[in-house]
């Protein structure tokens, strides 16, 4: 077989088949990697017959989508125009008609509003998701005006009913306090439905499906009278195991998850109780749909099957069950009421999400909620067992080797399949955009870069061994504006890390937020001024996975390190360029604080950021409160309490110590009188 032949094929793929590494060196991709990829893509290309048909059959589909997407006012390019009258009928989406031109390129004449628009044309009719120039802005929504607000995990707030994981009942609470404060938006970690028969999975970036929502985060404060949830608590035997996980310091995840599916349980069944929420709740699995009731389905499969470490993967289920169908039904509906109780989770967690950015809009935030998605899914989760021809099969997402991962990394996660994207005209990234948009005021897109392009690895192979794989950029970022457009909805884009040259511009351009950190912020000189950050983007003083402000300050991240006396030097050098680039910016004077007096840090660091041309000031909840936490340590496991931090003070009372209250006061005047 001919390497040109594959190369070719790879490349008319979207798979790049050469790359630069950190040293500068550029390195080829090897043809089993190309091979493994492209097979993984749908596209065999084990011999010479293979790859003549694999390449036949990307030229065909690139002729015959029946899905285009343009930008308002523009000219639409169509697939195959050979068959193209003068004048095209077409359907808007409120229903009004209009003709729109065959132009002298080929092309039609635009539509004048955004929407998911018709056009009908000889041979059959093409749907035209026409968007606007750009995603909505913050300062769409501020008349130009900057804004600010938090960011927070929810699982570290503390509120009533919690089970000792934070949930929607502290998000509310926090968001209620925040806009007294004079937030605009609170940013989230992700919410996304993890695996609900093993608690001990419980990171927020590796879920089971990014369409549907973790249970843990509902809280019945905010949807049930508080009658009709004392008796669940009753009837649960639940007092005193909840006062016990509430109390507790760190996140105990199989108990609180026993506790609140007990305490959920319960209301599940005195639903029939109370008739406005059960009414409620009937209109809601009536209307559930498909995509729900498959990932109930899947929910219950695995409860049945992941004691066994045998079969923990849905892919080593029997094969009748591999797929939602006859016996996945039947089994269904010999176990109706836990299927029903699947259902009832999702209601109470989505009733929960609306009630927090109702707290939040309602207490005069802009935008309120700001949710976060995650780039990828468990390649074991609901998504890839339902709809696994929407995804990747056999590779998994990573990143090539850097300054800091020499054989590159491989997170284990997988996620949409270019192919089958644009062979299901794009539908599942329009679904899990309105997902994660249903209840919320914007959205933060993790590794944005995704988008346009992706690190895959094949199965089994090591990070080195992997490839960037393009996908419709354009088209994306297209589908992401009118979204955002329909939701009235601000999209931040995580840009960290090594970009292609002039990304960050292209996002701006596209309305996206991207993120500038203050820590990041540096050149041979130093930091730098906060004169020179970008308008377009959100300014934040730390990341959840970075050490806060605080803890940075006082070098709590470098406890166990192995050549301690070298990284205290490096630290206490890196202590001084920050603290002179706070007195050049005037937000700080005087001799440096000592590293045990970090509150002058945080209370310069907030100033610098609130100094920005940003039009998003976005503040990590540990910064504002001057907490040492770092919420996850990159890299580890078990080796650190990643995702199991809680704050000490119930999420209502966060804000209220003086010296946060001040510290905040540096990035606008509080609502409250």
């Amino acid at each position: 077989m001919a390497d040109g032949l594959l190369e070719d094929l790879a490349t008319r793929a979207g798979i790049a088949i050469s790359w630069r590494d950190q040293t500068g060196a550029d390195r080829r991709v090897s043809p089993d990697s190309l091979r493994a990829i492209l097979a993984a893509l749908g596209l065999p290309a084990g011999d010479d017959a293979e790859l003549r048909q694999s390449r036949m059959r990307v030229e065909t589909e690139a002729r015959t989508r029946d899905f285009v997407t343009a930008r308002v006012g523009q000219s639409i390019d169509l697939p195959d125009v050979t068959t193209l009258p003068e004048e095209v009928e077409a359907t808007c989406e409120d229903g009004a008609r209009c003709v729109l031109q065959r132009m002298e390129d080929g092309r039609l004449s635009g539509f004048a509003t955004p929407g998911y628009h018709r056009l009908h044309l000889p041979g059959g009719d093409c749907t035209a998701a026409v968007a606007p120039d750009r995603c909505v802005t913050f300062a769409d929504l501020n008349q130009d005006a900057p804004g600010w607000g938090l960011a927070a995990q929810v699982y570290s707030l503390r509120s009533a009913c919690d089970c000792g994981a934070g949930d929607f009942g502290g998000v509310a609470a926090l968001g209620r306090a925040a806009a007294r404060r004079g937030a605009d938006f609170l940013a989230i970690s992700p919410v996304h439905a993890l695996f609900g028969s093993a608690p001990d999975h419980y990171s927020p970036y590796s879920p089971s499906t990014r369409l549907f929502f973790n249970p843990l985060a509902a809280n019945p404060t905010l949807v049930f009278p508080e009658d009709l949830i004392r008796r669940a608590i009753a009837k649960a035997g639940l007092a005193a195991r909840m006062e016990a996980l509430s109390n507790a310091p760190l996140i105990d995840w199989p108990a609180a998850h026993a506790a609140k599916r007990a305490l959920f349980r319960a209301l599940f069944d005195l639903l029939p109780k109370s008739k406005p929420m059960s009414d409620a709740f009937r209109r809601f699995r009536d209307g559930a749909s498909e995509l729900l009731k498959d990932f109930a389905l899947f929910e219950l499969l695995h409860r049945a099957h992941c004691a066994d470490p045998a079969t923990w993967e849905w892919r080593r289920w029997p094969k009748a069950l591999g797929r939602p169908g006859e016996a996945a039904r039947k089994f269904a509906a010999a176990n109706a009421a836990d299927f029903e109780f699947e259902i009832f989770l999702q209601w109470l967690v989505a009733e929960s999400y609306s009630a927090a950015q109702r707290a939040c809009r309602d207490g005069g935030m802009r935008a309120g909620l700001i949710a976060d998605l995650a780039i990828g899914i468990d390649p074991a989760g609901a998504h890839a067992w339902a709809r696994p021809d929407e995804v990747l099969q056999g590779l998994s997402i990573g990143a090539p080797p850097d300054y800091y991962s020499a054989e590159g990394q491989d997170w284990g996660l997988t996620g949409f399949s270019p192919r089958g994207l644009a062979a299901k005209n794009f539908a599942p990234f329009i679904d899990i955009l309105r997902a994660n948009l249903r209840h919320s005021g914007g959205l933060r897109i993790d590794h944005v870069m995704g988008l346009s392009r992706l690190w895959l690895i094949p199965e089994g192979a090591g990070a080195l061994d992997g490839a960037y794989v393009a996908y419709p950029a354009e088209t994306l970022f297209r589908l992401t504006a009118l979204e955002s457009w329909r939701h009235r909805a601000l999209i931040i884009g995580e840009d960290l890390g090594t970009l292609p040259m002039g990304f960050a511009d292209a996002l701006a351009g596209q309305g996206v937020a991207g993120m500038q950190v203050l820590r990041f912020e540096r050149d041979s000189n130093g930091f730098r001024p906060p004169v020179g950050w970008r308008a377009q983007a959100a300014a934040l003083t730390s990341t959840h996975d970075m050490i806060s402000t605080a803890g940075w300050w006082k070098g709590a991240d470098l406890e166990g390190e192995p050549d301690r006396q070298r990284v205290e030097d490096i630290r206490a050098w890196d202590r001084g360029l920050l603290w002179a680039a706070f007195q050049q910016a005037g937000v700080a004077s005087g001799e440096r604080p000592a590293p045990e007096d970090a509150g002058p840090v945080v209370d310069a660091a907030l100033d610098f950021v609130a100094r920005t041309p940003c039009a998003m000031k976005l503040i990590a909840l540990e910064d504002a409160v001057a907490s040492d936490v770092q919420p996850n340590v990159p890299g580890t496991t078990v080796e650190k309490p990643n995702w199991r931090h809680r704050f000490a003070t119930p999420a209502e009372s966060l804000l209220d110590d003086a010296a946060t209250r001040a510290r905040l006061q540096r990035l606008g005047p509080p609502r409250e009188t």
